[in-house]
């Protein structure tokens, strides 16, 4: 027998909630990728090295090779990959929040209490290549409500009855613009097929040209002038959601 929705939460609650504890990972954001990346916990990956989120690579020089589907240029392919072995769930969740404390790339998670910005950076992040990784979370998280998880695990309520605007949490980002945020946006771009080569967080000609690239296919944005604005932060799927009701 395989796990039910409610069998796999019940399971996986207490191992979240105690790594959100030890290492400021959001537990609702750990769920739902385990979740999803597991097919809450039927997959042949998790059913054979208890390995919850995909990760690839060996742990404790323990592997198992398996077929994956990733996205290359927003194309779909069958791949085949080492991935990690673990003993247990617990290892598989301690390791996946290890790697966000661990690795630069995700710092923007490190102690995030908001839900939707930590499912909209892990996927800017480059944490997975489908184009709606941040919306299948949210919608996971928001379907069972896992926020609650969050608030357990603090001792406190968050996300509750919050509204907040897409410019609050995103800045206007043009040629000239450093930091973050435009690293996140050079990594979405190449891992979209819109290249602008390095990932070096400066807003320079080539990033501009491919966010021009990505306005013109997305004519949500609006004029397609580089700029990017709540506009173009919306055309990414996921932050679309300009509220959140807890």
């Amino acid at each position: 027998m395989g796990y039910t929705d409610k069998t796999f939460f019940e399971t996986l609650k207490p191992f979240v909630i105690q790594d959100m504890q030890q290492t400021g990972i959001l537990a609702s954001l750990t769920a739902s990728q385990a979740y999803i990346e597991s097919s809450k916990g039927n997959s042949g990956l998790t059913k054979q090295a208890s390995n919850l989120f995909g990760i690839k690579g060996s742990y404790n020089g323990q592997s198992v090779r398996m077929w994956t589907t990733e996205y290359y240029g927003g194309i779909k392919q069958r791949v085949m990959a080492d991935f990690r072995k673990y003993p247990s769930w617990q290892e598989s969740i301690a390791d996946h929040s290890g790697m966000f404390n661990r690795m630069a790339r995700y710092k923007n998670l490190r102690g995030e209490t908001d839900y939707i910005k930590a499912c909209n950076n892990v996927h800017m992040d480059g944490y997975a290549t489908s184009p709606t990784y941040s919306t299948t979370l949210l919608n996971c998280i928001n379907k069972f409500k896992l926020y609650q998880w969050d608030s357990e695990a603090l001792g406190r309520i968050v996300n509750m009855q919050t509204v907040k605007k897409v410019e609050e949490y995103y800045p206007v980002l043009k040629l000239g613009s450093t930091g973050e945020h435009v690293l996140c946006w050079q990594r979405f771009l190449n891992l979209s097929g819109y290249f602008c080569g390095d990932e070096d967080g400066i807003f320079g000609k080539n990033t501009r040209l491919a966010v021009i690239q990505w306005q013109k296919t997305h004519p949500e944005c609006g004029k397609p002038d580089g700029v990017i604005g709540p506009k173009t932060w919306n055309s990414i799927p996921g932050i679309a959601a300009k509220t959140r009701i807890a």
